[in-house]
This record gives structure tokens, C-alpha cells and sequence, in this order.
């Protein structure tokens, strides 16, 4: 399960096949690095989950143990049943929400030699060829930080693209590490994040996107329920179900918008200000008066602008934004819902159960639970105790 790794996707994933385990089955879970180390030493498991290598994949077939692979760039994602997530759709999520921000030229930072990269890289070019935009891309090793040479090629990469660039533009990666270390490099030369520069990761790590800023906007891949089904594939495996050794996949379930590409990119310098502010006080009580008075023009002349360039009032703006930031809170805290309406802005629970059932279909209780599942991990150390736990 690779869960050396500090990061969501692993332990998301461990965590939904804990959480398929405990609703159908009496299963022993076993964490282990090598598995084939441990049949070759007698040792017997029913089935195996994750991404196996060649010498396990070679062993289990010879002893006839099922296999369930949860990672598409796994060289044996064709010759087992295979779970995973749908990184092409994330792709084509990152550039229709960077194409709605009026962002039309659009940048693919991926992994050499990995499906799950091309694959995200596929998403964003299909989205971009149907509105007639450019969409460029950059390859790197997976190991570009391992050492200070592979650091100085990666910057000196990021550094000769940049020249080509013209603003606004917009970055996408399969890989919220990437993405953050991409921003870090294009703000020591001096780009303007999210207003000449936006940016869109993936996995949607909390530790990674907020402890960055601006915080990062990220892809939530459904790990979880790519755990849960890989758990339900296996279970039909013991039970002796013929599956044919084909990927399966999971759609990512939302893209989380953060401070890296919170932006529309109008040509109207005051509307640009005026969104700026916005987005900086989510949850205070700035009002309209003030919006304007901070974007340097009167009321009326910037709502006739905010209608002309986004097509919405100033005030049904604020109402995006403090929805955006609650939907976020939902996902991220476990706070009472009256407590997270306070911390978005909204003055009363009721109205903002109103407008929150309005723009999503549901209220903010069943959003949460759709996205927040119960036995989720909220955070790594209660991953690692769980993780523990069971290897006791």
C-alpha cells in the first residue's frame, strides 16, 4: 500500500479497505512491504491488495492467491483486476475550472513514463481542444528531488518554460507535491499567484495544499471509495467470481478551490481588485461600500462591470465565495455546522441552509456525508494508530 508515503491517496485507500473489511467481513489485515518474502517463508494470506510487484505477482499466481491492484502506472495494471482512480476526468475537471476563470492557455506539469500522468494530461487537452485553447506540457523523473542535481534540472526546466509563458496562464499537475513546489518556484520569479499565475493539484492533501501560501486547489480522488471497491473486487475474487484483469474506475469527487486559483481573469483592473479583496476576507463582514471603496470606483459603476465581466452582482460573488469556503469547512472539520455557517460569513444558520441548498442540491448535513465518510481518516496520526492497531 506504499504506506511509507505521508500521503492522503495511501492511507485514504488503506482506510476504505478498513472500512469494507468492517461492514462484510471478518478479514485479518496484514500490512507488509513484500509479500513474496513472506509466502516463500510459509506464511499464507487469502488475497492481496495493493501494488504488488513482478516476483509477488509471479508467486501468487503460482499459489493461486487472488491480486487486486489500486495504482495505474503498476506495470502488472493489465494482467490483474485493477481499481483506480479516473485521472483523465481530474484532468479535464482542472481545465474546465481553469478555462470558467477566463484562464485560456493552460500548462501540464506530469511524471516521464507514468499512465496516470498522460492520462490527467489527456483529460486537460480534450477540454482544451473543444474550447480551441492551448495546452502545453512538461514531463519530469519522479525522483527531480531526490538530489541537488535532479533539483537544479527540475528548476532549470520549470525556469526555460516560464519564458514562453504569457499571462494569465494555468498549471495543472497529477501531483499536489509537484504543484506546491512548481508555485515555489514561479514565485521566486516573481509571478503573481493566482492573478498572472493559477493553479490546480491533485489528491487534494490537506497537509500539502494549506501549508502553502496561497493554499492550493486540489482534485479530491475518491481514494477512499477506491479502497472500498477494491475490497468489494477481492471479496468476489475469494468467493470464487471469474473478473476479468481490466482497470476499473473511480471518478474523482470534487475539486476543492483554494486561494491558487480563486481568480477570474478580467481585463477590468478595478473588477480584478475588487475580486481580490473579496477572496482575501471570505467570513468578515465586508460589504459592498467597502468591496468598492477597496477597488477604487463607486457601487453602481462596479456592478454594471461585475455584470458585464462575470456575468453575476457583486453580492451573488460574496455568496460563491462564502458557499465555496463552507462546502471546504464541511469536507476539512468536524465542527458543528452552525459553528463552520459562522466562519464562512453567513449571518444565520437558516439563510444559509437557503442559499447553500440552492447552489449545491442538497444541504450542507448530506453534503457532508456524502464527502466526508465516516470511517475516514481525519488526519495521518490517526491513520498510523489504526495502521498500528492492526498490525498488532
Amino acid at each position: 500500500m506504499e504506506l511509507q508515503w505521508p500521503f492522503r491517496r495511501h492511507y485514504e485507500t488503506f482506510a476504505g479497505i478498513q472500512k469494507y473489511a468492517k461492514e462484510f467481513t471478518n478479514w485479518q489485515l496484514i500490512i507488509g512491504e513484500h509479500p513474496e518474502l513472506e509466502i516463500e517463508a510459509g506464511v499464507h494470506f487469502d488475497g492481496i491488495i495493493g501494488r504488488p510487484s513482478e516476483a509477488c505477482y509471479e508467486l501468487a499466481k503460482e499459489k493461486k492467491i487472488p491480486l487486486v491492484n489500486v495504482n495505474l502506472s503498476s506495470a502488472l495494471a493489465s494482467k490483474i483486476p485493477s481499481i483506480c482512480s479516473n485521472m483523465r476526468v481530474a484532468g479535464r475537471m482542472a481545465a474546465e475550472h481553469l478555462i470558467a476563470r477566463g484562464i485560456r492557455r493552460l500548462v501540464h506539469f506530469g511524471f516521464s513514463d507514468d499512465l496516470s500522468s498522460d492520462q490527467h494530461y489527456e483529460g486537460m487537452c480534450e477540454v482544451a481542444h473543444e474550447q480551441g485553447y492551448p495546452c502545453s506540457s512538461h514531463h519530469v523523473g519522479h525522483w527531480y528531488s531526490d538530489n541537488a542535481k535532479h533539483w537544479g534540472s527540475f528548476v532549470s526546466m520549470v525556469d526555460q518554460a516560464q519564458k514562453h509563458w504569457e499571462a494569465p496562464i494555468g498549471i495543472a499537475t497529477p501531483s499536489d507535491t509537484l504543484c506546491r513546489r512548481i508555485a515555489g518556484i514561479c514565485e521566486s520569479k516573481n509571478w503573481i499567484i493566482p492573478e498572472q499565475l493559477a493553479l490546480v493539484g491533485a489528491s487534494n492533501d490537506l497537509l500539502i495544499c494549506n501549508g502553502i501560501e496561497p493554499s492550493l486547489s486540489s482534485i479530491d480522488l475518491s481514494c477512499i471509495e477506491v479502497g472500498y471497491r477494491a475490497a468489494d473486487l477481492l471479496g468476489r475474487l475469494l468467493n470464487g467470481e471469474k473478473i476479468h484483469a481490466k482497470t476499473r474506475y473511480v471518478n474523482p469527487s470534487e475539486l476543492v478551490v483554494r486561494r491558487s486559483s480563486d481568480v477570474f481573469a478580467v481585463t477590468d483592473a478595478h473588477v480584478t481588485r475588487a475580486l481580490r479583496v473579496m477572496a482575501d476576507h471570505v467570513g468578515s463582514s465586508l460589504s459592498v461600500p467597502d468591496i468598492s471603496k477597496a477597488a477604487g470606483i463607486g457601487r453602481q459603476s462596479l456592478e454594471r462591470r461585475f455584470r458585464q465581466h462575470l456575468g453575476r452582482t457583486i453580492n451573488e460573488e460574496m455568496i460563491r465565495l462564502k458557499i465555496s469556503k463552507l462546502k471546504r469547512l464541511l469536507v476539512e472539520s468536524d465542527h458543528s455546522i452552525k459553528e463552520l455557517s459562522n466562519e464562512a460569513g453567513f449571518g444565520t444558520t437558516v439563510s444559509m441552509h437557503t442559499m447553500f441548498k440552492r447552489h449545491t442540491g442538497m444541504t450542507p448535513q448530506e453534503f457532508r456525508k456524502e464527502h466526508q465518510p465516516a470511517d475516514s481518516i481525519g488526519s495521518i496520526a490517526d491513520a498510523s494508530k489504526s495502521i498500528a492497531d492492526l498490525a498488532r
